[in-house]
């Protein structure tokens, strides 16, 4: 029986209408049944993975960390492939020696409407030792990065960037790059738009040749630079062709570009 189809004499404070409500109070349930979000007590997310079926994991949102954010943060396609990660062949939690225990959500970046970056902390034990190994993840996902070389009478030139890098407090000379959205794989593709935002040079795919798909197998063809914290890795996309540069210097003052304070270099 719901409360609208409760008749009105019920309805005036009798001892049968106040049976009623509490019985329709207690049915009542949270958005999420595994999460809890009151005030007095941090928001918590409970789940199971197959490889631990027996330890239910604990996932616990830090001190400033919204509803909506840890929300998210659970939800989103960067903390789903680090669980699947965690299981895969090659995964932490594979072989049944380590333990998922925790994972306290401390931070949550977005780019207009999807996921920046995703800071968290999980506690993963060894079964055996009971160490604890360190945990610290700063997640983004994946990227790409190309290297541009153009021959120019017999000299040739690479094309790199300039940019304002706030963490490492400089201005930082690069190759041109650009991050992946979590759920989409296209090196390539974003390879091709990168050099036409950073750059300007228009490109096809055609002119690109992933070199990283020349790795071992093993890596799957991919470059981890940082995993001590970061999830980043990378795929290196080499572009061939011809200009006619004839100097550093002649090619700063006629081709330099600026875009979101970029500024382009022919260097050899």
């Amino acid at each position: 029986m719901s409360l609208l189809s409760v008749p009105k004499s019920l309805l005036l404070g009798s001892p049968l209408s106040v049976s009623i409500l509490n019985q329709i109070r207690k049915k009542r349930r949270p958005f999420c049944c595994n999460m809890s979000s009151g005030s007095s007590q941090p928001l918590t997310h409970s789940l199971t993975l197959p490889t631990q079926l027996d330890q239910p994991i604990q996932i616990i949102a830090a001190p400033g960390v919204s509803d909506s954010q840890f929300r998210t943060a659970i939800e989103s396609s960067l903390f789903k492939q680090w669980l699947k990660n965690l299981e895969s062949q090659n995964g932490i939690l594979a072989t049944g020696s380590f333990l998922l225990k925790q994972v306290l959500v401390q931070g949550v970046d977005m780019f207009g409407q999807r996921m920046g970056f995703l800071k968290f902390k999980a506690d993963i034990i060894n079964k055996e030792t009971g160490v604890k190994i360190p945990g610290v993840v700063f997640a983004r996902g994946p990227a790409v990065t190309v290297l541009i070389l153009l021959d120019s009478e017999g000299e040739t030139y690479a094309v790199l960037t300039e940019q304002v890098r706030v963490p490492t407090g400089r201005l930082v000379l690069e190759l041109p790059a650009g991050m992946l959205d979590a759920d989409k794989g296209d090196f390539v593709g974003t390879a091709v738009r990168e050099v036409e935002e950073e750059t300007g040079i228009h490109l096809t795919l055609g002119d690109m040749v992933d070199l990283t798909a020349f790795l071992d197998p093993s890596t799957g063809g991919r470059v981890f630079p940082s995993p001590v914290s970061w999830d980043l890795f990378f795929s290196l996309v080499l572009m061939f062709g011809s200009t006619s540069i004839t100097s550093s210097q002649e090619t700063f003052l006629n081709f330099g570009i600026r875009r979101k304070i970029i500024y382009l270099y022919f260097c050899h």
